[in-house]
């Protein structure tokens, strides 16, 4: 549970302006602790960002607030942030590379994305969306299967020589396992996640794709993590993805992020964009950047 002023700071809501989204629109309902102060819980928090972040993006207030409270998660799907002009050159660029399987250009793109110091920006404002225009790009027949594995498959490269190159985490801080169920292919999402998380300070233990359920739960019980983070990236992935968390839940936590998250009841919702989702998860799990 977060005070006002926390949840304040987590948001990035002035105070003034978050009490009036509760008085007003309802967008949140806080708790009250036993001197009667106003407490906020993880939940609140989420919907207090994506109140912001579709304000930010031009709605207005009463607007954004109706679709938060309508449905968080469908408010946070459709959320368009304000591309910046360099990323849409970036975006373009990449299904350039795609079609022309330019190899050197490909790099120099990728080295320009992650020259960022912002992780979380490199992920939710580059990697992601330019693997969204890049498959765009392929249902629209301007790319073909092979460059868009190309770009894939070096974008994935990226992720994972980054994460790699972060120093290790404090030894006695928080511990999150993250990978995929069985079955699942999809990487990119959770290994940005991953490498979010390790950036700000948290020990993560990443188990790649396509994990069986024998080998989660092996994993899980020898590491006792605080938490064990999975994702949905397709329709497909739904049956393992519940008969993981069923076997996880009374283990650890389970956090769950993906295209297809909100069907699937009992963990926690992560939300769609992976970077700021991780930082959220390592401040609230104490870690040390």
């Amino acid at each position: 549970m977060y005070t006002v002023g926390r949840a304040a700071e987590l948001t990035g809501v002035p105070t003034g302006t978050l009490r009036k989204w509760e008085q007003r629109y309802g967008v949140v309902v806080p708790q009250r602790s036993s001197g009667n102060y106003r407490l906020y819980d993880d939940e609140a928090v989420r919907r207090l960002s994506v109140m912001r972040s579709l304000v930010d993006a031009g709605w207005t207030a009463q607007e954004a607030a109706r679709h938060v409270t309508e449905d968080v998660a469908a408010a946070e799907a459709r959320l368009s942030r304000p591309e910046v002009p360099a990323f849409e050159e970036r975006f373009a660029a990449l299904v350039e590379c795609a079609q022309d399987f330019d190899v050197p250009r490909l790099e120099r793109l990728l080295a320009e994305g992650f020259a960022d110091n912002d992780v979380v920006s490199v992920v939710d404002d580059w990697v992601m969306p330019s693997m969204v225009h890049l498959g765009t790009a392929w249902q629209r027949g301007l790319v073909s299967v092979a460059g868009e594995h190309f770009v894939t498959a070096t974008v994935h490269r990226r992720l994972a020589h980054a994460f790699q190159s972060l120093q290790p985490a404090p030894s006695g801080g928080p511990r999150v396992v993250v990978g995929l169920a069985r079955g699942a292919r999809h990487e990119l999402g959770v290994l940005a996640f991953a490498l979010v998380l390790r950036s700000r300070g948290v020990a993560v233990t990443y188990l790649g794709g396509d994990l069986p359920l024998e080998a989660w739960v092996g994993a899980v019980r020898l590491i006792d993590p605080q938490a064990a983070v999975l994702a949905v990236p397709t329709v497909e992935d739904l049956p393992a993805v519940r008969e993981a968390v069923d076997a996880l839940m009374p283990m650890t936590s389970v956090l769950l992020g993906g295209a297809h998250q909100d069907m699937v009841e009992g963990p926690e919702h992560l939300g769609h964009f992976a970077g700021a989702a991780a930082a959220r998860v390592a401040t609230r799990l104490g870690a040390v950047s």
